[in-house]
């Protein structure tokens, strides 16, 4: 009897399995042990829908090729703002509604006015401070309304102690995005969907530049590895990257704080680059709406980003997040005043070369300023 009660019980399972409703979800980045464990309780709760979470090393490679191909796409993707206007030329994504989160996230994700995602988490753009080297100088923590004339004057200071004053990239747009709309009234300057790189507040910003690597030489760039062992080994006091370092820096015992980035000494913000991923949609049907209100809810947000360190668009767990941790109340205020990229696809294609080349020319003397930039404007303008 208990033997025929065990067989019954494991048919009865099997017929359920297979008449539940399999969603396919691909996911990148940080966080995939953590995200699984939210896919797994979801499964134990939905016996009737079986998520199968496959991870790309490359998500926009991978979106890109089947793209090209006309091959298989999942139910759903984890993909940056910034890939949006390939899924939406392309043609392959659903517009989204009823989406409430931060503005700064709902914003990420808009074409012509229209939300194509659905807000996961972020990161954003902030100042790390070694606080050992900060201590060793005798130089206070800066409060977090503080100006580039303190940014400079602390970054000197360590110069003297025998440190960098900051690291960061110096041909990287990703760094130069910000200082570019800090110049020009808090955006990156475009005319009829085209950005425009030569514009007075353009050339203030790599004037900046010059003074802060070359001039006063408080700043050094190198790649992107070598950055976060510079900071990390104690050669710089100061370094500007994203918030997805936090926690690699507290696993490895790393005395350190962040700030967000200082406004300029007239009051302007330097707005930090926001950084979010959200899913899009390649087929529509009710058990994925079961899955993302799920995953995008406060609870499993705060669950997700609390244990990976990422600003979650849901408001009730940002609120929760930051009442319990300094490092998210930061965040969340560097993302109240974050700069939010554009999606268009010769943003995506022409701009960050065209930047990067400028600043490259500009900085190692093989162009004047203007000459420069005005090749960087002719560059993007052959992308019309």
């Amino acid at each position: 009897m208990k033997r025929a009660l065990v067989l019954a019980l494991v048919i009865l399972t099997i017929a359920i399995s297979s008449f539940a409703t399999t969603i396919t979800v691909w996911f990148s980045w940080e966080g995939q042990k953590e995200f699984q464990s939210i896919v797994n309780k979801f499964n134990r709760i939905h016996p009737n829908i079986h998520v199968n979470l496959v991870y790309i090393p490359n998500m926009i490679q991978k979106l890109k090729i089947t793209i090209s191909s006309k091959g298989y796409f999942p139910d759903l993707a984890l993909v940056r703002n910034d890939d949006i206007g390939l899924l939406f030329n392309s043609k392959v994504i659903y517009p989204i509604k009823n989406v409430k989160a931060m503005p700064a996230f709902y914003k990420s994700f808009l074409v012509n006015g229209i939300e194509y995602a659905y807000p996961y988490y972020a990161d954003v753009q902030v100042v790390y401070v070694n606080k050992a080297i900060f201590k060793k100088a005798s130089i206070a923590i800066p409060p977090n309304n503080w100006t580039l004339s303190l940014f400079e004057n602390i970054a000197e200071k360590l110069k003297k102690h025998g440190k960098i004053g900051v690291v960061f990239q110096d041909v990287s747009p990703y760094f130069f995005h910000s200082f570019n709309a800090a110049f020009n009234n808090g955006k990156l300057p475009e005319k009829n969907g085209i950005p425009i790189v030569d514009t007075a507040g353009t050339l203030k910003a790599a004037r900046l530049y010059y003074y802060l690597f070359n001039t006063k030489k408080i700043a050094v760039s190198y790649q992107k590895m070598a950055l976060i062992d510079a900071f990390k080994t104690g050669k710089s006091g100061m370094m500007l990257m994203g918030s997805f370092l936090i926690p690699d820096f507290l696993k490895s015992g790393l005395n350190f704080t962040i700030l967000p980035y200082p406004s300029l000494d007239n009051g302007t913000p330097i707005p930090p680059v926001f950084d979010s991923k959200g899913f899009v949609l390649f087929k529509k049907s009710s058990a994925i709406e079961k899955f993302i209100d799920y995953v995008t809810s406060a609870k499993m947000e705060e669950k997700f980003c609390g244990q990976t360190y990422k600003i979650p668009a849901n408001e009730k767990a940002m609120s929760t997040l930051e009442k319990e941790n300094n490092l998210f109340k930061i965040m969340s205020l560097s993302a109240k005043k974050a700069l939010i990229l554009p999606t268009s696809k010769i943003f995506k294609e022409a701009y960050g070369r065209a930047i990067s080349t400028a600043l490259n020319l500009y900085l190692n003397g093989q162009l004047s300023l203007k000459e420069a930039f005005s090749k960087a404007q002719e560059y993007i303008n052959s992308h019309k």
